[in-house]
């Protein structure tokens, strides 16, 4: 069970006073050094082992994915860092449940009474089942929740008290709409986001949950999805609660198609879901779904190294990046192993870099680097590691890398989500000293804090942020930038999402480390303040992470992972 996930690690943390250093005291001079904390060459070593075809995606659970996670390791060994238990070495082995549907075999018809609606896999619907079955087969009626919120601190209920234990909900996406309900704020909020919607399914004793993406919510497209999907789904293997027969994601097309055989309308359940009166009802619809499925069990770790403090070493700073890409895959233009340079083994070879930086400069405090696996699984193996690695509270701050840019010197940074921290001022001081512009805003109208890998750490009240160049372009003329504009039309390349989640996520030749050079030494100037002498930070009491950690101690109520 989960209470039993990290009964082989042995870091341990005794309680101890945290001694306070004065900012203005703090300075870079004495980490200066006559030779680069960082090189080119060694950071581009390691990007390109790990971006290799060799590794085939590094997809969790694959010879590939074993083989990063071996490679990172071996690294830590080498550079002097202690592994996480003599037991497991330098791995924490996540338990994982392979998913898989077979897209070609579903049957989906929504019924009325005397008619009917068949939907078109992929076009229409994308599902998956938290059931290890070969087959699933379901019929059942469809409930509707409105949004799926039980929010008591925006004092909104969509269920009302209405017993929905095995039955399959219809939720629309996103939060009830602010400017006419005032609920919640004019940012998304937690509620909004389809991980916080199927855990209120499961919590609620659901059998399943649909989720209707509409035309206009730009947060959740439908094609977001479709462009999404991976041949192999992970969730964790020891869930706290029953698992959902099917979470289906089903565009407001063919939603609103199903919907006109019994009367009703998209528009109209939406209307209905934005009012503090609504109370759950049958749509009238029944669901037949059939459809076969594949599943394994598995584990694949997180690698985890400890670099001991010289004096403090029961209190720990955090480095962290996923190391897991998308395996192999869907052919496009020939080419099936998405390799996932930028998407990120340009984070965990920082990571391997910075733990070369520090383990010739110890610290007061001890460094945790941290690779976790299944991050594109919704981010699995970040979950798994976030409570409890060590005592959180003597954590003081974590720091993750994510997708790095190769396009050279900037004059500032983001670290997301700061604003809803106290680390400003500190974090300022730190990329003045640096030359560097922090840039941050006020508050999260994208609704990132749910999606980066650093949001299950602030779930558990750390401050964890995770780092991106920002700004303008230095040290780079008109006709560097060109040419480099013409190296990416050359390969197919307009945006710089054009290689996300695809095979063409590859090393090139223009691609510039200067850049990446600059990110390291910010990054390791940060983690150095606070793991010298520098004071924990903490999350502002209105930050978008309490309404999760609700949600999480409710999914976990029976375990004691939850404190």
């Amino acid at each position: 069970m989960i209470n039993q996930r990290f009964k082989n690690i042995s870091i341990t943390l005794p309680v101890i006073v945290i001694t306070m250093a004065s900012l203005a005291a703090y300075s870079f001079i004495h980490a200066q050094e006559d030779k680069p904390l960082f090189t080119e060459n060694e950071y581009k070593a390691h990007l390109k082992f790990l971006a290799d075809d060799m590794l085939e995606g590094r997809a969790p659970g694959t010879r590939g994915g074993d083989l990063a996670a071996l490679y990172i390791a071996s690294q830590f060994e080498a550079v002097g860092l202690q592994p996480i238990s003599k037991e497991s070495g330098y791995f924490q082995q996540v338990p994982l449940l392979g998913l898989s549907t077979d897209f070609k075999s579903l049957d989906f018809k929504l019924s009325s009474k005397d008619k009917s609606k068949t939907l078109t896999a992929l076009e229409d619907i994308i599902l998956f089942s938290e059931i290890p079955q070969e087959e699933i087969r379901l019929e059942e009626e469809l409930i509707f929740v409105g949004y799926g919120v039980d929010a008591p601190e925006y004092e909104w209920d969509d269920f009302k008290g209405v017993d929905v234990k095995g039955k399959i909900l219809v939720m629309l996406t996103g939060d009830p709409d602010y400017e006419r309900t005032g609920f919640g704020s004019e940012d998304p909020t937690y509620y909004s986001w389809r991980l916080s919607k199927r855990d209120i399914a499961r919590i609620k004793g659901s059998k399943g949950l649909i989720l209707i993406h509409s035309d206009e919510n730009s947060l959740h497209p439908f094609s977001a999805h479709q462009k999404l999907i991976i041949p192999e789904l992970s969730i964790l293997d020891d869930m706290p609660m029953k698992p959902l027969s099917i979470t289906a994601f089903i565009n407001q097309t063919a939603m609103d198609a199903a919907l006109s055989l019994v009367g009703l309308s998209f528009n109209q359940l939406k209307q209905k879901a934005n009012s503090r009166d609504f109370h759950p009802f049958p749509l009238g619809l029944k669901a037949e779904i059939n459809f076969k499925h594949k599943y394994r069990k598995f584990t694949s770790p997180n690698v985890m190294g400890l670099l001991p403090g010289s004096s403090s070493e029961d209190e720990a700073v955090i480095y962290m990046a996923h190391y897991d890409h998308l395996g192999i895959r869907r052919p496009v233009k020939g080419d099936s192993i998405y390799n996932g340079a930028r998407d990120n083994a340009s984070g965990t070879a920082a990571l391997i870099c910075l733990a070369h930086a520090f383990a010739s400069h110890p610290t007061k405090r001890s460094i945790i680097f941290l690779a976790t696996t299944a991050e594109e699984s919704w981010g699995i193996g970040n979950e798994y590691a976030s409570n409890p690695i060590f005592p959180l509270e003597k954590t003081v701050i974590g720091l993750n890398m994510d997708m790095f840019s190769f396009f050279g010197r900037k004059d500032g940074f983001f670290l997301f989500p700061i604003q809803f921290t106290n680390a400003v001022p500190v974090i300022q001081k730190i990329g003045k000293e640096l030359g560097l512009e922090l840039h941050y805003g006020d508050g999260d109208p994208n609704g990132v804090s749910f999606m980066t890998d650093a949001f299950y750490f602030c779930v558990h009240g750390l401050v964890a942020l995770s780092f991106w160049q920002a700004g303008e372009k230095i040290d780079q003329t008109p006709e560097e930038s060109k040419e480099m504009r013409n190296f990416m039309r050359g390969v197919g390349i307009k945006r710089t999402t054009d290689w996300f989640h695809k095979p063409n996520d590859e090393i090139y030749p223009f691609w510039r480390y200067d850049g990446i050079i600059q990110s390291l030494e910010t990054l390791y100037h940060i983690g150095r303040y606070y793991a010298s002498d520098g004071e924990r930070p903490s999350l502002k009491p209105e930050n978008p992470f309490n309404a999760a950690r609700r949600i999480q101690q409710l999914l976990y109520k029976d375990e004691k992972k939850q404190k």
